[in-house]
């Protein structure tokens, strides 16, 4: 169960617990995870299909910046695993989400081959409640272009 390893999204879902499920980052959504032997991870779900800002520049009218947050995840820190548990915690560091800095995101996992699964705890939200549950393919990890290396 060793999770050192560069992971590229395949789907992800938000499971209602009156049985709803939502695609937040669209049907297709794009995202890599990856753990590193020492200790560190990185992970970012994006929508594909965001628009681009009209300004070209970070500030742009509150409608488009309300989709660009909405339509991306990314985080990063250190990670711990309870193999007894089946879970992951993500010690974060840094976040597109200005909470989460300084806390502990633990997340239930199951590797299968190259399937990584990872599905949150159950979260309250109006009255009802959801999990998030990714799926992560290690396998077919294409290589950088030889253009999009920097030397």
């Amino acid at each position: 169960m060793d999770l050192v390893g560069a992971y590229r999204l395949s789907r992800c879902e938000v499971r209602w617990s009156n049985g709803e499920v939502d695609f937040p980052y669209g049907p297709n959504p794009e995202g890599l995870l990856v753990y590193t032997a020492d200790g560190y991870f990185t992970g970012h779900v994006m929508r594909p299909d965001t628009p681009r800002l009209s300004t070209g520049a970070r500030h742009a009218p509150a409608e488009e910046t309300r989709a660009a947050f909405l339509g991306y995840i990314g985080y990063y820190g250190t990670y711990g695993v309870d193999r007894e548990d089946g879970t992951v915690t993500h010690r974060v560091l840094g976040s597109w989400h200005p909470n989460w800095v300084g806390t502990d995101q633990v997340r239930h996992f199951r590797l299968a081959g190259a399937d990584l699964v990872i599905e949150t705890p159950a979260i309250a939200s109006g009255g009802r409640s959801y999990r998030t549950r990714l799926v992560w393919k290690r396998s077919g990890l294409q290589e950088p272009n030889e253009s999009d290396r920097i030397v």
